[in-house]
């Protein structure tokens, strides 16, 4: 990528996903970073580590796959943030998030404010937003003219549900699963148990059509509000190894491909649901993706 102008910005965590018998690097919007720098998009991450050998770890994988450093700082206090992740037979995963993190204290330094005027979009997530510091860091880049994309991401207990709540009247582009669609809007938009998710996909859109808005329902595909329609896919057959990235990197080609490539709302849903589907069927959050696996998959 070209450091000095990136296209996109992802502001938020880098942590290390610790799994019972290995530790692979990770965080939701480095992985969506990580996939848009696999797509050729000039890209620029955006997050804070420790001091510690973890945090050594993180600029020397960034450094072997040629993602900058430019836009990660080092904490003089906090570690470089952890996660403990639990795969169930299915390959869901389950996660322990350590607290507090380096990540939750982001600083965006001056080196980071001048990209800020030529990038075109900027991606974060929920699960930055849970302490007041970064908060405040997040509301300094939110004043520039980009595309915002909130990829809401809920790990109970560490949200904050208010400034999620404004985090999506600000964004732009707003991504999240079926099970999270019900706990922000069953109560507020009268969700009923017989609703199907094309229902409760319209009674959103009703409440905010001027957005851009996107449900992904793991295996059964997803669903995507474009201008006015929805855009149904019912997903690929895969043999899930672990669902870890699979959302980060659905997000990451759906970007790619509705925002930067100006692709059709069906062409971008159809990509970005055939990316997702193919790390699911992997092992980690960024597995290689082949021309092979993109032209074997099987439709449902």
């Amino acid at each position: 990528m070209k450091p000095d102008s990136p296209k996109i910005i992802c502001w938020g965590e880098i942590l290390w996903d610790v799994f019972e018998d290995h530790s692979v690097i990770g965080g939701a919007p480095f992985n969506v970073a990580q996939r848009l720098h696999s797509f050729d998009v000039s890209t620029l991450m955006v997050s804070t580590i420790g001091h510690d050998q973890l945090g050594e770890n993180v600029l020397d994988y960034m450094r072997q796959k040629g993602l900058s450093t430019r836009g990660v700082s080092r904490h003089d206090h906090l570690a470089t943030g952890r996660v403990n992740v639990i795969l169930d037979h299915q390959g869901s995963a389950r996660y322990t998030i350590e607290d507090p993190a380096a990540w939750d204290d982001i600083n965006v330094n001056n080196k980071i404010e001048p990209l800020m005027e030529s990038a075109q979009v900027l991606v974060f997530g929920s699960l930055a937003l849970r302490h007041p510091p970064n908060q405040k860091s997040l509301n300094d880049l939110l004043k520039y003219n980009l595309l915002k994309v909130f990829d809401v991401n809920l790990r109970p207990p560490h949200f904050d549900l208010s400034w999620i709540e404004g985090m999506i009247k600000k964004a732009d582009l707003v991504k999240m699963n079926d099970e999270e669609l019900d706990y922000l809007y069953a109560s507020s938009l009268d969700f009923q148990e017989s609703d199907s998710i094309d229902e409760k996909c319209a009674k959103l859109s009703a409440f905010d059509p001027n957005k851009i808005w996107c449900v992904t329902l793991g295996g059964a595909g997803a669903r995507l509000f474009v201008e006015g329609f929805w855009y149904a896919h019912s997903g690929y057959v895969v043999e899930v190894m672990d669902t870890v990235g699979a959302g980060d990197s659905f997000l990451a080609a759906l970007i790619q491909e509705l925002i930067i490539e100006k692709r059709s709302p069906e062409q971008a849903l159809d990509a970005a649901v055939k990316i997702g589907s193919i790390v699911a069927a992997k092992a980690g959050a960024n597995p290689e993706i082949s021309t092979w696996d993109l032209n074997n998959l099987i439709s449902k």
